[in-house]
């Protein structure tokens, strides 16, 4: 029973490391999308402001704003993906935590139990040996 509770808590420490590879790429994956949107208002504000350099950079400011757009659509199905493989790894650590918590409560009952037995037989023999010199 203790190697199965050992065993199931390096499962529990897998899940969580999985966990927080998992959340990593997402982090990565909204930070580049924040980026990628981020970019895309400064060179709006930039194409609407009246500045003198505005026209000699308009078709490369276009460019790099529809390039930006082509990146964002790519990246929102690959963050909702992740987003998916995200909450089911939270579902698998959930689970296995709660497994490794059932089992360690059954394996301090069956250890309570295993003490409260050598306790009454301790206490049996005690009883009997006295019973016996009152006799």
């Amino acid at each position: 029973m203790r190697d199965r509770v050992r065993s199931l808590k390096r499962i529990v420490e897998v899940q969580r490391h999985l966990h927080s590879l998992e959340e990593l790429k997402y982090a990565r994956l909204k930070q580049s999308l924040d980026q990628c949107q981020s970019e895309q208002r400064e060179l709006a504000n930039a194409l609407s402001g009246e500045d003198a350099l505005h026209g000699l950079f308009t078709d490369v400011t276009v460019r790099r704003l529809k390039s930006l757009q082509q990146e964002e659509t790519k990246l929102l199905p690959v963050m909702e993906a992740q987003a998916r493989v995200l909450l089911a790894h939270s579902g698998r650590l959930r689970n296995s935590e709660r497994l490794s918590e059932e089992l360690a409560v059954e394996l301090r009952r069956v250890e309570e139990r295993e003490e409260l037995e050598e306790l009454l037989e301790a206490r049996f023999a005690l009883s009997g040996a006295s019973s016996k010199q009152d006799a």
